[in-house]
């Protein structure tokens, strides 16, 4: 097994005579950017651009795109890129879910379709343009915006990595962050007393 770096120097793991992960989901991010479909980074691959450092198994996005799109620009990379046929559903905010397969990796892609929720759409307009490596840029969420879906998470999945994440953004983020639209979007989603609980567990910067 051999590990490979992620955003902010976490690893994601590969067998040996797998497909680097970090590799394909830079080759991914290109193909998505060369075919035009309006991408952001999520998740936990996307909390290591905001001081987390831990390994992962997947890679998320949130997608404005067809699904025909999304298939195809994974295909174009080669077989190694596997789309699951079956359209699945994320628990927590309902959006339809594509899932890439990354053939002999453990690794997977995962394609959130954009849907109607208020803060999925405010998130999708406030995305940045964030180095992966090797100077290399992709969209991804804003700090607040990871953090605010990390609450929800965190809160109606119970997922202990998600409060991790959370503990660790926190602390890394000290004096950058817009707290007001963190507690805004918290109280519209009635994770504010949780976010409160963990931003109190975090000491102050000197």
């Amino acid at each position: 097994m051999t590990t490979s770096p992620v955003p902010g120097g976490g690893e994601s793991e590969a067998p040996d005579d797998g497909p680097d992960p970090f590799d394909a989901t830079l080759r991914l991010v290109a193909a998505l950017e060369d075919a035009g479909v309006d991408y952001m980074v999520v998740g936990s691959f996307s909390s290591n651009l905001y001081g987390v450092d831990r390994s992962t198994a997947d890679a998320d996005f949130l997608v404005a795109a067809q699904v025909a799109d999304l298939t195809a620009a994974a295909r174009s990379l080669g077989p190694e890129f596997v789309p699951d046929p079956q359209i699945g559903f994320e628990s927590v905010t309902g959006l339809r879910r594509i899932r890439v397969a990354l053939q002999n990796s453990g690794f997977e892609f995962e394609f959130f379709l954009m849907g109607d929720d208020p803060h999925d759409a405010e998130r999708f307009a406030r995305r940045v343009r964030k180095d992966l490596g090797d100077g290399r840029e992709a969209w991804a969420a804003t700090a607040e915006d990871l953090i605010v879906a990390k609450l929800r998470w965190a809160k109606d999945a119970r997922r202990p990595k998600d409060r991790e994440d959370l503990e660790t953004v926190l602390f890394a983020q000290r004096g950058k962050l817009d707290l007001p639209y963190i507690e805004r979007w918290a109280a519209e989603h009635g994770t504010l007393d949780l976010y409160r609980e963990i931003a109190a567990s975090i000491p102050p910067l000197d």
